[in-house]
């Protein structure tokens, strides 16, 4: 099981992204909630959308959930 959490601060997309607690690109806790422990991404995913709805995996620690957008 992984821990993860969601950056409070949305992109200029408006995604909060969803990070596991080994991503390099997580954000600085203080611009991070703990959504909880995990062993799926996609489980993270559907629990942070019920406070995020903008919520998008991070596309190096949650790839498998991750959507790519044009502007990306």
């Amino acid at each position: 099981m992984k821990r993860y959490y969601v950056n409070i601060l949305s992109k200029e997309n408006g995604d909060n992204e969803l990070h596991n607690e080994f991503c390099l690109y997580m954000p600085v806790i203080i611009n991070a909630q703990y959504i909880g422990d995990f062993s799926h991404d996609k489980k993270a995913l559907e629990e942070a959308l019920k406070t995020y709805p903008n919520a998008n995996g991070c596309k190096h620690c949650c790839s498998t959930i991750h959507i790519q957008y044009e502007m990306e």
